[in-house]
């Protein structure tokens, strides 16, 4: 399916200018998060992402230039190929995070944030991450993507807030891939939250009781955003094998 302009405006609230500047881009050559892809983005949650975080940092007031800038959405592309690196074994958890790491290193124009970054993902307690991050391993998967934000210009209270943001919009986003794959992760043993919760009343019922509120959060800055983020996600849970979990 091609992904237009009108539909990122229409479906998902995105700025025109963010929309069509995603759609006329060019995969990344030699990238392994877009090999075999011949359109930059496609109807799947891990490329849905960039322009809908894109836009929401944008509607928090970071700058378009810097949003749309080869330094930033490089980054994040480079990000993207180490972290299918690791998801394919190739590397390791610790070498992609210093391979990300070492990747702003000199671009880096947020240190409170890259520091901070580096302290989460080593599992410390001298972060801001901590209080605001998804209760699910499995959901943690697009952490990485984190690093391509120290290249921006932003304030700490700002920091505070785009985390907040970032962690209710890629939640919901692999939520809504963990549910369509509950089966084969089963039989595979892939990182799933639904499995990782239980897969039981409580278990999916502290599911939807994260989406609900971060669907709540995103609704602040883009309810168009929110209301089709959550309309999928209730078409997705209403099948048979998950409402007969909740007993319904």
């Amino acid at each position: 399916m091609f992904i237009s302009a009108s539909f990122l405006k229409i479906n998902y609230g995105i700025d025109e200018m963010i929309a069509a500047f995603f759609v006329d881009r060019e995969p990344p050559v030699d990238n392994l998060y877009w090999k075999g892809k011949l359109l930059y983005l496609r109807p799947t949650p891990g490329y849905l992402f960039i322009p809908l975080i894109v836009d929401l940092l944008y509607k928090l007031g970071i700058d378009r230039k810097q949003l749309l800038s080869e330094e930033f959405v490089g980054v994040m592309e480079q990000v993207g190929h180490i972290s299918a690196l690791e998801e394919t074994g190739e590397i390791t958890v610790d070498d992609a995070i210093q391979r990300c790491s070492d990747l702003v290193k000199d671009s880096c124009k947020n240190k409170r944030w890259h520091s901070s970054l580096l302290d989460f993902l080593y599992n410390g307690e001298s972060n801001f991450f901590n209080p605001l991050s998804i209760p699910f391993k499995a959901l943690h998967r697009g952490d990485l993507f984190l690093f391509s934000l120290s290249v921006l210009e932003f304030t700490s209270d700002m920091g505070d807030k785009i985390a907040e943001y970032w962690f209710a919009l890629i939640s919901t986003l692999l939520l809504l891939d963990d549910v369509e794959d509950i089966e084969t992760d089963t039989k595979t043993g892939q990182p799933n939250a639904f499995l990782e919760s239980g897969f039981d009343a409580a278990g999916i019922e502290t599911i939807f009781e994260w989406v609900r509120r971060s669907v709540e959060r995103l609704a602040t800055l883009n309810q168009t955003m929110a209301h089709e983020l959550h309309e999928q996600f209730t078409q997705l849970v209403n099948q048979p094998h998950i409402l007969k979990r909740l007993n319904r």
